[in-house]
């Protein structure tokens, strides 16, 4: 995939996912009373947080899909990536239940003897491994029933990407999600505001465009490759 495909499909998902938004926010102007548009809203509150969620986990899913279609060897990867492609690799090792044969008739029992012998087998076999194509599950990425920050830091630092992008707009998803769980559970039946609204959209819409950008940025300089280390001449 290039990086201008990368990009453009990432466009195409946030585009109709805002203009839903909109045509939703158009309807609403049109009733006649001001009061009835501010009930509506709170509808709208609970669209706009399903759309941020779900653009944030295409967009994520989107970029490991760009990176294992790159076919980059575990070798050349950068480790949290490695990490991601050896998933099932370390809890077999880890949780597995495969017994050393040397003993596995004298000593079927021991734990300890058997989870060395399976991390001993991982080393043996690790440099066939390294030459692995990367292939990361999607469903590494997980958005926990609620995209609360530290739910967001966490998908990007699984990815090898900086979880810190998330910091400036903590707050907004924070409140964001709070508004928006309060309605959907029928906690708070207030009107929301025009002015409320705005802000919750607005944020949103700057918190997408942020992550579009930061991915773009990522996946064009290869941010999933080990870095080349710099030698000192």
């Amino acid at each position: 995939m290039t990086p201008t495909d990368f990009v453009e499909q990432l466009y195409r998902d946030f585009d109709w996912r805002f203009n839903e938004v909109r045509r939703l926010q158009n309807i609403i102007t049109r009733e006649g009373e001001e009061a009835a548009r501010d009930e509506l809203r709170k509808s709208l509150i609970v669209v706009l947080y399903a759309h941020f969620e779900g653009f944030c986990v295409f967009s994520l899913e989107h970029y490991l899909t760009a990176m294992n279609q790159a076919s980059i060897t575990c070798g050349s990867a950068a480790p949290a990536i490695i990490a991601g492609a050896f998933e099932r690799v370390f809890n077999a090792m880890e949780h597995g239940d495969q017994k050393c044969k040397v003993f596995s008739k004298s000593l079927p029992n021991d734990a300890g003897l058997h989870r060395h012998w399976r991390r001993r087998h991982f080393i043996e076999e690790f440099e066939r491994l390294l030459e692995r194509r990367v292939a990361i599950p999607n469903d590494v990425i997980d958005a926990e029933s609620n995209l609360k920050p530290d739910v967001l830091r966490r998908n990007l630092f699984i990815l090898g990407l900086d979880h810190t992008f998330v910091d400036p707009y903590a707050d907004a998803i924070h409140n964001l999600l709070a508004r928006r769980n309060r309605i959907a559970h029928g906690e708070d039946r207030r009107p929301v505001q025009l002015k409320e609204y705005s802000d919750y959209e607005g944020a949103v819409f700057e918190i997408c465009y942020h992550l579009i950008e930061f991915l773009d940025e990522a996946y064009r300089g290869e941010r999933y490759l080990r870095p080349v280390p710099e030698y000192a001449v």
